[in-house]
């Protein structure tokens, strides 16, 4: 089974439902699948082939949506790319994959204009989603053949490569074949109630795991419609005017942007009656929070954990558990669920065992839809899959009722508004700058964000530096979301006796000033 079978499904069974929402544009099955096999054929016919790497860089368009569904149809692989991302990290991800064909929604051309020599890339074709006639992509489309493409395409062809920054400063790219999607896909639609007449409203930019495999894949093994919202700058507003104007059933938001949402004051003047079910995950979510989400929203809530490398869901608090959870002491809202079916959660120790009552151990994975590893990196493979587990750097304990409490991380992401940022990456940009000798970079608490990213920064001798210059200097090489916003200057780091960073001295420190200002 694939997911290019699910497709050619639907496209015969269905083909009058609506597939996807787009702005303006609304594809049936039948468009969207043409529009597909279009795609593939045109791929094909331009000397691409079987198990070459095809790369997005865009908003949330359908033209994004459908790379998705060529990949799965042509045996092609999907390098999703967020446009978020500076000019130096988009040639990056580009190099290390491979890239030969890329995707470009056109107001995104400056950032590729400016990208060195990627020797593998072929090709670039632009799309205009705001205007059909001017867009290179809709000529190409148009110019090809919708018959289904003749590709034989297995569940054990590669189908994904994901990139996140992991704990380590380079960008690393979880490689996932067709059969890991069509393992995960019954998780999100048993769990999160996801039928045939549901409309999936996706808030996550294309390029998440969770956009893929919580979204597209899901809907399409049902038949559900895709509904795509701008990536950029959530408005509580525009988000409830969509849910009201498209009657959508599902939405899966980062805390923050429910956070947003409660602040907005602006629910009642909306009708969300048609809400089946809102998912929440990415970040930590205050249980005064939850409940005032299910006095809002009513009994529909999920929370889901998981990572990048295990194709999205691992473990779920369930609408009973909040149900249960909210009618008894609240306890469980802290909890990110229990481990789903296909995967395999463990919390051990350092030696490998299980740990029990109130000790803290590192949370492992193995199962079905559990990425083999990172592509073209084997190294960081090794490092991360050992044993046949796949070790999350999360720390964790498990109460008796086997729920599964996060309590802090071994590794040094920041977790800014649902977004992974390593701290090691910032820290290194930091240092490109003449100004900086040294730079350790932490999170900071955040009531809107949940974390910050938060930089000291040690001069060196005979330069004056300031926050103003050096934030600048981050934003012109990295994304918005991984820039300090704010940049302490000090004679010298913490270090132990070995002369290692001591980051949790700084943690400390500015979790006390965070504290002392909120008291102020």
């Amino acid at each position: 089974m694939t997911v290019a079978s699910w497709i050619a499904r639907n496209a015969g069974w269905r083909p009058d439902k609506l597939a996807l929402v787009s702005g303006d544009r609304r594809y049936t099955y039948s468009q969207f699948n043409s529009r597909v096999n279009r795609q593939v054929n045109g791929l094909l016919a331009a000397g691409f082939k079987k198990g070459d790497r095809v790369a997005v860089l865009a908003n949330n368009t359908s033209e994004a949506v459908e790379a998705v569904a060529a990949a799965a149809k042509g045996g092609f692989v999907h390098v999703p790319i967020s446009f978020r991302l500076s000019p130096r990290e988009v040639e990056q991800i580009l190099r290390h994959s491979g890239a030969r064909f890329l995707f470009l929604e056109q107001e995104f051309t400056e950032t590729v204009n400016k990208i060195g020599q990627c020797p593998d890339l072929v090709r670039i074709v632009r799309h205009n989603p705001s205007d059909a006639a001017t867009s290179e992509h809709e000529a190409w489309l148009a110019a090809q053949d919708d018959a289904e493409p003749a590709v034989d395409v297995t569940g054990d062809d590669n189908f994904l490569i994901v990139y996140t920054s992991g704990t380590t400063g380079s960008p690393k790219g979880a490689l996932f074949q067709q059969k890991h999607s069509v393992a995960h896909a019954p998780v999100p639609v048993i769990l999160y109630d996801i039928k045939e007449d549901s409309r999936l409203l996706m808030v996550y930019p294309h390029n998440s795991i969770a956009s893929i495999n919580m979204y597209y894949v899901p809907a399409w093994l049902v038949g559900g419609t895709i509904v795509l919202a701008d990536a950029r700058g959530f408005s509580a507003e525009r988000w409830l005017s969509q849910v009201q104007a498209e009657r959508i059933t599902h939405c899966h938001l980062v805390p923050t942007m429910l956070i947003r949402v409660l602040e907005s004051g602006a629910v009642p003047s909306y009708d969300v009656s048609s809400l089946e079910t809102i998912g929440y995950g990415s970040a930590p979510m205050p249980r005064e929070r939850v409940e005032q989400l299910a006095a809002t929203f009513g009994d529909i809530l999920v929370q889901g954990y998981g990572m990048t490398e295990t194709s999205s869901l691992a473990a779920v608090l369930t609408k009973a558990d909040h149900l249960k959870a909210l009618a008894g002491d609240g306890r469980q809202l802290a909890a990110c669920g229990r481990p789903v079916f296909g995967t395999e959660l463990r919390v051990v120790n350092e030696n490998g065992d299980d740990v029990s009552g109130e000790e803290v151990g590192e949370i492992i994975f193995r199962g079905q839809y559990i990425t083999p590893g990172y592509w073209n990196d084997p190294e960081r493979t090794a490092q991360a899959i050992r044993g046949g587990w796949l070790h999350s750097g999360d720390l964790a304990r498990v109460d008796q009722d086997g729920y599964i409490y996060v309590v802090d991380r071994k590794s040094d992401i920041i977790i800014s508004g649902g977004y992974n940022v390593s701290s090691k990456e910032v820290e290194e940009v930091l240092c490109w700058h003449e100004s900086v000798r040294e730079a350790a970079v932490v999170a900071r608490p955040d009531p809107e964000w949940g974390e910050r990213v938060h930089a000291f920064v040690v001069p060196r001798e005979g330069h004056n530096a300031d926050q103003a210059t050096l934030i600048d200097f981050c934003r012109q090489k990295l994304a918005r979301m991984k820039c300090p916003d704010r940049i302490e200057f000090v004679a010298e780091l913490p270090r132990n006796a070995l002369g290692k960073l001591v980051k949790g001295e700084l943690r400390a420190r500015v979790s006390r000033d965070t504290l002392q200002a909120a008291r102020t």
